[in-house]
């Protein structure tokens, strides 16, 4: 059945069953939580499985109602999305005449808005009346990947519908059902961070390039073969966006060396290498893996910054075999004042 498509969303789905079972629905909803974890499909099947025609908690899937929202065809259901960027004060009206009609063949009206902290301030106001004084017949649902960025007065009139970050089992799931040959959807999982976004086997195969660069750098540093980490590096300078997964993915491979340290026995990011990691953790000391995962997490978010993504990479080939090189020691780092910010780096 269609809710039972939805992984690992326990506690959302426990919310929306109880609603529809007892027919106590809120007026609006608020789905919130990090981008890529299922809010929108679940929001379609939360609208199919309240106008299936079959089934009173749950959507059929074959009756023409759940067929219609399925199409986006269904005239008592409407979607908003955001247009260039934000999403309008027009359109929010068109919702409020949306809601105003009478349903035409269900006894409820619904619209889901995607990206509700894209609302321009005019379009939020907008919503807000809307919100305290409902059509008796409206049902909204409003996602969001961002909560804090709404005002509280609309967040207040919602219910909220908690959803998590994707195990990395369920992230595995959803990756052979999109296709994704199983061996590289093992690999992948653990690595996207508990969110599914769009991708293809090019995107994996780029992923993975940019994750055996990472892994030889490391390597080359931990081993003190400089010269090798900086011709495999060279073809990232100046390139913000590869630089940005590398520093990620670096950040990872610290984070996996670190966890060897401390707590062997738990899953790594990169279960695939735990041989060849386990092999570098044993000569590296905790601090200094702890103090590199620090310096990369600030180089990430200097990037983040738009600060120069140039002397951002050199300052990575500097202070990386200054923390992890065996035969180096440890000098203080340097102040963030020295990075330079240019807008068009």
């Amino acid at each position: 059945m269609a809710f039972g498509d939805i992984l690992g969303q326990e506690r959302a789905l426990r919310v929306l069953r109880k609603a529809l079972a007892s027919n106590r629905l809120a007026h609006a909803y608020l789905f919130y939580g990090p981008p890529g974890v299922g809010k929108k499909y679940t929001a379609m099947q939360f609208v199919k499985a309240l106008y299936c025609t079959t089934s009173h908690t749950d959507a059929c899937d074959t009756c023409t109602a759940c067929r219609k929202v399925a199409a986006g065809h269904h005239p008592d259901t409407m979607c908003i999305l955001a247009e260039d960027t934000s999403i309008k004060i027009e359109q929010v009206r068109a919702l409020q005449r949306h809601l105003s009609y009478k349903p035409y063949e269900n006894q409820r009206t619904t619209v889901i808005i995607d990206g509700g902290e894209l609302l321009t301030s005019p379009a939020a106001n907008a919503l807000l009346k809307t919100l305290e004084e409902p059509p008796a017949n409206a049902l909204l649902l409003l996602l969001t990947g961002n909560k804090d960025a709404l005002p509280l007065t609309i967040t207040s009139r919602c219910q909220s519908v908690p959803f998590r970050p994707l195990a990395p089992a369920d992230l595995r799931t959803l990756l052979e059902r999109q296709g994704i040959p199983a061996e590289t959807a093992a690999i992948a999982a653990p690595l996207l961070g508990g969110r599914l976004a769009p991708v293809s086997m090019a995107d994996f195969s780029h992923l993975l390039s940019i994750r055996q660069s990472a892994y030889q750098i490391l390597q080359d540093v931990i081993q003190s073969q400089g010269t090798a980490s900086f011709l495999q590096a060279r073809k990232f300078a100046g390139k913000r966006d590869q630089c940005t997964d590398l520093f990620q993915w670096l950040t990872l491979f610290c984070r996996d060396l670190t966890m060897l340290k401390v707590t062997p026995n738990l899953p790594l990011y990169n279960q695939d290498l735990r041989v060849e990691l386990t092999t570098l953790a044993q000569h590296v000391a905790l601090e200094r893996l702890l103090e590199a995962f620090d310096m990369l997490q600030q180089l990430w978010r200097y990037l983040g910054m738009n600060l120069n993504s140039q002397l951002l990479f050199e300052q990575l080939l500097v202070q990386l075999p200054r923390l992890l090189a065996p035969s180096h020691a440890a000098t203080p780092a340097p102040a963030a004042g020295k990075y330079e910010r240019r807008s068009n780096a």
